[in-house]
């Protein structure tokens, strides 16, 4: 074997090994993440087969993640890790790719659901699912947008029947990434936007005029409009 033959197979040997042992960390910097509201206690292992303990996006805690790049996508200059936590009694579980194709954040395929707490009061908003949704921002602005969201209402108004929640397809408008959802009689409404910088608004329609409502929901924050009631609330995800 000629000599600059042996050479080249062992410098290709050497960046094997390499790669093979690169730190996730490292990939979890690469890919954005830690630009995007994304914190976590600890990540060990490799980029290949790795653990993400602790993780939380903004507000809303992920918990343990399994996590690993995927390595086809690198030879296009995309880097794209798959984060799962199985499913057990009482936890849905989480599925996601997230990572960067030049100046674009992703987060593709997310299946989940995340507490949402006291994050959207005084809005009775307990939870968002997602299913297979998929968002990419590039220089703070929504890009694309796809995948279904429900959210869970948790309200006890008189002459509503709110466990089903609202549900609605994410979308783009204008470089905000909104989620204009709806009661399966289309009677209650509910509008999230969300901007780069992650400041958001929420606005809760509700359609009637049940005679209860006037006395139970300036209360919990509604106002009356034509034709309803609404209760609208703005902030930014924490870090």
């Amino acid at each position: 074997m000629p000599r600059a033959l042996t050479y080249v197979l062992i410098l290709l040997a050497v960046i094997a090994v390499a790669l093979f042992f690169l730190p996730l960390r490292l990939a979890v910097g690469m890919a954005g993440l830690e630009d995007s509201r994304f914190s976590a206690k600890a990540i060990t292992g490799s980029v290949w087969n790795g653990r993400i303990e602790g993780a939380q996006l903004g507000p809303f805690p992920l918990g343990d993640l399994d996590a690993g790049v995927r390595i086809l996508p690198l030879f296009t200059g995309e880097l794209l890790m798959d984060l799962e936590r199985a499913p057990v009694a009482g936890d849905a579980g989480l599925t996601a790719t997230v990572g960067k194709s030049g100046n674009r954040l992703l987060v593709e395929d997310v299946t989940t659901v995340l507490s949402l707490g006291s994050q959207l009061a005084p809005l009775p908003a307990s939870a968002i699912e997602l299913q297979a949704a998929s968002i990419s921002f590039a220089g703070g602005r929504c890009q694309s947008a796809s995948g279904q969201v429900r959210v869970s209402l948790d309200a006890n108004i008189p002459g509503l029947n709110l466990k089903q929640g609202l549900l609605g397809n994410a979308e783009c408008q204008d470089g905000v990434l909104v989620l204009p959802l709806q009661s399966g009689s289309g009677m209650e409404r509910l509008t999230l936007k969300l901007q780069g910088n992650g400041f958001y608004t929420a606005r809760l329609f509700l359609s009637g005029s049940d005679r209860a409502w006037t006395l139970l929901l300036p209360t919990l924050g509604f106002r009356p409009v034509p034709d309803g009631y609404a209760i609208k609330v703005a902030g930014q995800l924490a870090r």
